[in-house]
């Protein structure tokens, strides 16, 4: 039996324009067999028939950065770590991935936890023990000694040392590698400088490619977007171009050797956002406000020098939460971003920049059908995609919260 659902607009996830009068089908396998016009798509007796009218149908959404055992709730970061187990950040994780799954967000890509904790949430999903989206994750990020997200486990130091811890965390099973190239929001590190030296990233990047396993790096100094690009790492966490003593310190130079790297960007504009609207008192949010200004100078930067950025909005850290993609395809779109270019950096691209392209991310025979029916038109409101009528992952329609409906 097949399910074949037919809405007003369909969005592809390849960056093509969306089409009217098209259909998709998909099977008990939980792939899709046919996407087309919709006078094409004929539905046998046995199919099941969705009519979608005023809907746009496109790829499950992928969050490309995410910190699936943090609460959302500006919790210093060091004293939350202390006071929980590895079981606490595990069940914390599951819950968030439930909250991503219901948004729309069929695939997480976790970037960063303590040890092991979200690498056993994602063989539980694996195994269908939890109800949760597909899980993509670094296990824990890898720092400096006094480095940023150093209660995750990850400190190492000197080029042996990064080999050696590069290959436990693949053993235990990461699907990349993350690696902190400058401080942040860590109490201790510093996010105007970046850490690991150049011979230390490039033993990380060698070894990690050596074992199969793509690399990303946190980078919030110019100086550690330079580092990434002469390191020859898959992708770039953030990439904000900052300079001690300064938000802004953007570097043509730099930009352009990024673009023509070819090395995508997650810009998560979202937790700046959220913290404009949600930080505790007005000086707080007055600081927030200079820095979101800051980091969209950077970003429209990039988009012009043709850097392709991907959609991930760091939920978990601050108030950023994981149910609400939309904010962040919003800031990506203020930043000179059409929807679809948005939509693309969370669909294909972001299913291509991970290499599982041929499993999801985009509406084509015979990868997973991972869907989400919204209503409005997304190709000209991006923020429609809130709208969520439904969710399947892998043919499985997706049971949604009473609040969600």
């Amino acid at each position: 039996m097949r399910t074949v659902i037919v809405p007003e607009w369909l969005i592809d996830g390849t960056g093509a324009p969306p089409r009217t009068d098209y259909a998709l089908a998909f099977d008990d396998s939980g792939r899709i067999t046919a996407v087309g016009p919709a006078q094409e798509i004929t539905a046998a007796e046995n199919d099941a028939v969705v009519h979608a009218p005023g809907q746009t149908l496109l790829p499950g959404l992928i969050n490309m950065h995410v910190h699936l055992s943090l609460a959302s709730d500006n919790s210093p970061f060091v004293p939350y770590m202390e006071a929980h187990s590895d079981v606490a950040l595990a069940l914390r994780a599951v819950r968030n991935a439930r909250a991503s799954l219901e948004a729309g967000i069929t695939t997480v890509r976790d970037c960063g936890a303590r040890l092991t904790t979200v690498l056993d949430v994602r063989e539980a999903q694996v195994s269908s023990l939890v109800p949760v989206a597909r899980i993509v994750s670094c296990g824990w990020p890898l720092t400096i000694s006094g480095g940023h997200m150093r209660p995750f486990g990850g400190e190492v130091d000197g080029e042996v040392g990064a080999r050696h811890m590069v290959r436990r965390v693949i053993s235990a099973g990461a699907d990349f590698i993350k690696v902190a190239g400058s401080g942040g929001g860590t109490p201790g590190s510093i996010s105007d400088q970046p850490s690991f030296l150049p011979d230390e990233l490039q033993s990380i990047v060698r070894t990690a490619h050596g074992l199969g396993r793509r690399v990303t790096m946190h980078c919030t100094a110019t100086a550690a977007v330079a580092n990434a690009v002469a390191a020859r790492v898959d992708s770039i966490e953030h990439g904000y171009f900052s300079v001690p003593g300064a938000l802004f310190g953007f570097d043509d130079a730099v930009a352009e050797g990024l673009a023509e790297s070819k090395i995508p960007v997650t810009p998560t504009l979202q937790v700046t956002r959220d913290m404009v609207e949600m930080a505790p008192s007005e000086a707080d949010r007055e600081l927030w406000r200079r820095r979101r200004d800051a980091q969209w100078e950077m970003i429209r930067r990039l988009h012009r020098a043709g850097v392709r950025l991907l959609v991930g909005s760091d939920a978990g850290w601050r108030y950023t939460r994981f149910n609400d993609l939309w904010r962040e395809l919003e800031e990506l779109v203020v930043c000179g971003l059409s929807p679809l270019e948005a939509i693309h950096g969370a669909t294909g691209g972001a299913a291509a920049a991970i290499g599982r392209a041929d499993e999801f991310g985009t509406l084509r025979p015979g990868l997973s059908a991972d869907l989400l029916l919204a209503r409005g038109n997304a190709a000209n409101d991006v923020g429609s995609v809130a709208n969520v009528d439904a969710v399947y992952l892998a043919g499985q329609r997706v049971t949604l919260a009473a609040g969600l409906v």
